[in-house]
């Protein structure tokens, strides 16, 4: 199998953070966890909606390695509104779900806003549905690919974060534009 640089680079990444987060104590009265609604996106369709839920914990603290923060994360995504194509009385849609392990680094603009790319393995599972009554082959996929994206927050306190993110799906067209909520245990 052959991987291209940017492959060879996001697997690169995602092995320094987990390699960082067993390497150091975690301190885990940092974690995080995060809910988002997302416009899912999906060539050709129209767009629907997905509900996102995670969480992180931080590994490398600011100033170990530059000036942002290395996180680990975990997140959840399910279609709640397929993306879709109607034509007439003709309809179809997909539905996906997946599970992404990602790892961040958290960069803080100031004290209030923060900017958070990131780059992760994702399982993704697609499932394809119409209206036609006819078969049309395989109507569902599963395969673990890449996945990156950023996001950038609003600090309303110590607890509580505004999120806004846009993530892309390697080997897919399925794109998610979200916002939420993100909080400080």
């Amino acid at each position: 199998m052959k991987m291209n640089l940017y492959k060879k680079t996001a697997l690169s990444m995602v092995s320094v953070a987990l390699m960082a987060s067993s390497s150091f104590a975690l301190d885990t009265s940092k974690a995080y966890g995060a809910a988002s609604v997302a416009l899912e996106s999906a060539n050709g369709l129209d767009s629907g909606f997905a509900v996102i839920l995670g969480g992180g914990l931080p590994v490398v603290e600011a100033g170990k390695v530059g000036p942002g923060t290395i996180a680990v994360e975990a997140e959840l995504t399910y279609s709640l509104l397929a993306p879709s194509y109607t034509w007439g009385s003709y309809k179809s849609e997909l539905t996906a779900m997946t599970v992404a392990a990602y790892g961040a680094y958290i960069f803080n603009i100031d004290k209030k806003f923060f900017v958070k790319p990131r780059v992760g393995l994702i399982y993704r599972s697609y499932s394809w549905s119409d209206n036609s009554g006819y078969s049309y082959g395989d109507t569902s996929n599963s395969e673990i690919g890449l996945a990156f994206g950023v996001q950038g927050g609003y600090k309303l306190n110590k607890k509580l974060d505004i999120i806004v993110g846009y993530n892309l799906i390697d080997g897919s067209d399925l794109t998610h534009l979200s916002a939420g909520v993100q909080y400080h245990f």
